[in-house]
């Protein structure tokens, strides 16, 4: 006997009606948006975040999400809640290394122009103008 789809207990069912629901999108490209919302003295506050992410002039394109308190996480470690951005961008760094490539490759955005001494002329990405790469940030909570 075929189950009955129509009996919503039937894994049958909800298996039906799963596929029939609108797939969410997951394009994570371009900058990560985060909206929390919170209630407070009657009133209630939204609070609608954009943070556009680089590494070594990269794009990251990762999934983030803020709690009320700014801890910060992400789809690739869902087990980690992290004490600020900062950090969550720390942790995928060590955690994922094979995914930020120390040097610049063909088609990273570098253009073969050098300086007369033949030395890159420009910093690569980290921000503070220093050219080494890394990411100098500040240690506190803070930095969020």
């Amino acid at each position: 006997m075929q189950p009955d789809i129509a009996d919503p207990t039937q894994p049958a069912f909800l298996a039906t009606y799963l596929a029939g629901l609108p797939q969410p999108d997951h394009d994570h490209a371009g900058p990560a948006r985060s909206v929390r919302e919170d209630d407070f003295d009657g009133h209630h506050v939204v609070i609608t975040t954009t943070y556009e992410i680089t590494v070594d002039g990269q794009p990251l394109n990762v999934h983030i999400g803020l709690s009320n308190d700014g801890s910060a996480h992400c789809h690739g470690l869902p087990a980690y809640q992290l004490p600020s951005l900062v950090d969550l961008v720390r942790v995928l760094i060590r955690t994922f290394p094979d995914e930020f490539s120390p040097h610049p490759t063909p088609g990273d955005g570098h253009d073969g122009q050098h300086g007369h001494d033949g030395q890159h002329s420009h910093d690569h990405g980290d921000g503070d103008g220093d050219g080494d790469g890394r990411i100098h940030g500040d240690e506190t909570s803070g930095g969020r």
